[in-house]
């Protein structure tokens, strides 16, 4: 998981850890065995167990199935370990529950946001806005979006109107800081940061931002003190301890640049920046054999580096090329040319799911399925993977297995409907006409000029 994901995650956690449960089991006995599985749980993920603390809270919520914030707090924990279907069912059965819940809500667009269905993640921030617009949280998050998207000006739109409702938030700030300073206003974000340090004199992020302002414009005096305060506060990350090193050995202070930098070097040994940067202040403390050394070792993992995204664009390349060939009738052609793709990126999930393609046309289901699952393994979410896989399994009559992967296709697209049209065969197939019917109806709100969709539907309901 990325680490601004773990932030997010954490961040969401210990919001969470500070709303009590309200008990509504049916007897006061019940109530204080589903209050102890949750304070377990909670517990077990603060020491970083989260799958046992998944085990309590699926214990909780069998207890007390109408309790939405239990369902908040199940869905995170399966956020926390990227079980993403199973987190968007959660806080999507939280919402069920209490429609417009502010913390299913944003917890669910950043599920989204993870598995970069942007059109999802902005239409349930935009929800959460117009459902809680004198709440900071859910502008502060659609910001964020923005500046994901690098669309500033939305952005800077949604900080400023959460500093509007609450003048010192200093997580607001900070963020409309960061969203000047890629506007190049470095000007306005100086102004921001002074603010939101004076505020908080302990935000890492701010003292990192006005020291990177400042180095940038070559101020040591002002940059110095600042990216020093980060790395007290956060010894553990890169960012800061690098940008203290660059400060030092630009001021020829090399041997303490050197220190940060060998500190960087031991947790992350395949940081290029760092390795660069080491060889030069190695070179400039007079240790002129380690800065050969290190140079070496910076060639060797540039190169490293350099190999492996030419492997990997070619092989896109290469894909692409497939899959103009397989749409048109040449399926052998594709089939060859996937072979090259894959040896130049034995990790190309597209390769993959383009081989499963190809396979499934070709009735191959067995060999099919097995691409499909080798397409997951590198990217276990790809919604048009597991939609192959789902009439894959079809096929080879696993029901049951192309139900579940057929669910997870619309929990990670609600918008795909041919999925939902797939999904409410197979639960016919299972029997199991009132999911079939209810699949049917999504799949038919999405596209309502649809007569396949219709048609099933109406031959559905009208079944004796």
């Amino acid at each position: 998981m990325r680490r601004s994901h773990q932030l997010a995650a954490c961040c969401l956690t210990l919001a969470i850890l500070g709303l009590p449960v309200v008990g509504l089991a049916q007897s006061q006995n019940e109530a204080q065995d589903v209050a102890r599985l949750a304070a377990e749980a909670r517990k077990l993920q603060a020491e970083g167990r989260t799958e046992e603390a998944i085990r309590r809270y699926q214990q909780a919520v069998e207890r007390a199935p109408d309790e939405p914030q239990l369902w908040v707090e199940l869905g995170e924990a399966y956020r926390m370990v990227l079980h993403m279907p199973h987190a968007i069912a959660a806080f999507r059965k939280a919402l069920d529950l209490s429609p417009g819940h502010e913390l299913a809500l944003l917890a669910l667009a950043e599920c989204y946001r993870q598995l970069a269905n942007h059109d999802e993640a902005l239409r349930i921030l935009e929800t959460a806005v117009a459902a809680h617009p004198d709440s900071t949280a859910p502008a502060i998050a659609l910001g964020r979006f923005h500046m994901d998207l690098q669309k500033y000006d939305k952005a800077s739109a949604a900080l400023l109107a959460a500093l509007e409702m609450d003048p010192d938030n200093t997580a607001a700030r900070v963020l409309l800081a960061a969203v000047y300073k890629s506007l190049a206003d470095l000007d306005a974000a100086l102004v921001e940061l002074d603010r939101a340090i004076a505020q908080q004199p302990d935000n890492a992020l701010a003292h990192f931002w006005r020291a990177s302002i400042y180095a940038d414009r070559n101020d040591k005096a002002r940059a110095l003190p600042d990216a020093e305060r980060v790395v007290e506060l956060e010894p553990a990350k890169a960012r800061g301890r690098f940008l203290l090193a660059t400060i030092l050995v630009r001021d020829g202070q090399c041997a303490a640049g050197a220190r940060h930098l060998e500190t960087i070097l031991e947790t992350e040994p395949d940081h290029t920046e760092s390795a660069s940067l080491l060889a030069r202040a190695y070179q400039c403390a007079g240790r002129t054999d380690e800065a050969g050394k290190i140079r070496k070792r910076f060639a060797e993992l540039a190169k490293q580096v350099h190999e492996k995204r030419e492997s990997e664009v070619q092989a896109d390349h290469l894909v692409r090329e497939a899959r103009e060939h397989a749409q048109a009738g040449r399926p052998n052609e594709a089939l060859e040319i996937l072979q090259r793709a894959l040896e130049q990126d034995p990790d190309n999930d597209s390769a993959y799911t383009q081989l499963a393609k190809i396979l499934y046309s070709a009735g191959r289901f067995q060999v099919a399925r097995e691409a499909a699952e080798l397409a997951l393994q590198h990217n276990p979410y790809r919604s048009d993977t597991l939609y192959v896989l789902g009439r894959t399994l079809t096929e080879l009559g696993d029901l049951e297995g192309a139900r579940e992967v057929y669910t997870q296709t619309s929990l990670i697209n609600p918008l795909d409907s041919e999925a939902l049209f797939y999904l409410a065969q197979v639960h016919g197939q299972l029997d199991d006409r009132a999911s079939a019917v209810e699949a049917l109806e999504k799949a038919v709100a999405l596209e309502p000029g649809n007569k396949d969709y219709a048609q099933a539907l109406a031959k559905l309901v009208t079944q004796p």
